[in-house]
Order: structure tokens, then sequence, then C-alpha cells
């Protein structure tokens, strides 16, 4: 697996993969993120990887376990540390500043997005459209990852930096934006050239003033 896979390296079914194996997962990606998880069938995924279909079951039970083998660390490793590396860039100067924090989120979720392109494009669709693995995923989630994200929100709060509302609801309407954001420009095909800068800027501005308290 290529550097954009480094992802997988420590994650329990993935760190110890064979060759074959790897031929395996990769291809996985592939198909799942050109013709969608439910289009690809395992004997496809085996003739794409020049193995055995048996070889796919040595590893993995079904087509549903390599799926989330795929998109688990995703939920379960990457994104809550960057939840909690994000929350501490709020403190800027040695103070809080919720735009500065807004906008290492929205810039961060971007950058890994493209890093990771066929990746988080499964992650997208079957998140999306999938309700059986949106809960697996959510549930994948440490919950306790939060924490550190949680008392920024708190303290932004105490501060009448940030609107008063459950913070649940706040990770809700940042991540609505940002997925939005992505699934318009790299999940939709969409031929049309766009100016990234800019458009970065204006969900950044859109959000900071959806979550600033009204004076």
């Amino acid at each position: 697996m290529d550097n954009q896979f480094d992802i997988y390296r420590e994650a329990e079914k993935t760190e110890k993969l064979t060759p074959k194996q790897k031929l395996i997962f990769q291809s996985a990606i592939d198909l799942f993120s050109k013709q969608g998880y439910a289009n690809t069938s395992t004997k496809e995924i085996s003739e794409h990887a020049g193995v055995s279909e048996g070889s796919i079951f040595r590893k993995f039970k079904n087509k549903e376990e390599l799926l989330m083998a795929i998109l688990t660390p995703l939920t379960h490793k990457i994104l809550p540390q960057d939840l909690d590396q994000f929350s501490q860039t709020t403190y800027q100067n040695g103070s809080l500043n919720l735009k500065y924090f807004l906008t290492t989120m929205i810039n961060d979720r971007i950058s890994l997005f493209k890093y990771n392109h066929k990746i988080m494009k499964i992650f997208l669709n079957e998140f999306i459209y999938d309700q059986d693995i949106h809960d697996r995923l959510i549930e994948s989630i440490p919950k306790k990852s939060f924490k550190q994200f949680n008392q920024v929100l708190d303290e932004l709060k105490q501060k009448n930096l940030l609107i008063d509302w459950d913070n649940l609801e706040i990770f809700r309407f940042l991540a609505s934006n940002i997925l939005g954001y992505l699934i318009q420009h790299y999940i939709i095909v969409d031929e049309k050239k766009w100016d990234e800068p800019l458009e970065i800027e204006h969900v950044t501005e859109f959000i900071v003033k959806g979550l600033t308290p009204t004076k």
C-alpha cells in the first residue's frame, strides 16, 4: 500500500496484511470508490487483485467486514485525534479564537480528504446512503476522544464567543457544512472549475457567523 494508506499500518485488521491481502485491500478501495460498495462483488475484487476469491475470506469474513476494515480507522483513530489537535489550535497566542479554530478545522478536513481521496469518497458515500453502515461508524467513534473538543466548546460558550447550543448540535452544524462542500466538489461529478481558496473562505465565514452569539 502506498503512502496515502499509512493510516492502516497500525489498525487491528490491517497492520499485518500479507502481500496478497494488501492487493485485495487496495483493489477493494479502488473498486468501492469507483463504482460503490453495493455495486462491487467479491469476485470483481479478486479479479482486480489477481488472486482467488477465496483469498478474501481467509482474512475477512465477508464483503462488509472488508468495508469496515477500510472505514473504521477513520473514525476510531484519525478523526478523534484530529479533533483534539483542532481543539488545541483554538488557543492562539494564549487566547481563544473561534475563527482560527474553524479555519484550521476546515482546511485540515479538506486536506485529509484530498490526500485520502478514494478512502474518503467511500466513507462519505456509505455514511450518507447506508443507514446500517452509518450507525456502525458512529458507534465506532471512541466517545472519550471528544472530551478535549467539548471542553473547548464549553469554554468558548462561557466567554460568549460561541452560540449556546448543545455541543452535539454544534458538531452537526460544522460537519454538515464541511461535508456539503466536499460532496459538491469531490463526490458529485462537476467539471466546472472553482476558486477553492475563495470558497473555503466563504464556508468558514458562513460557519463563523452561524456560531457567533448575537450581541
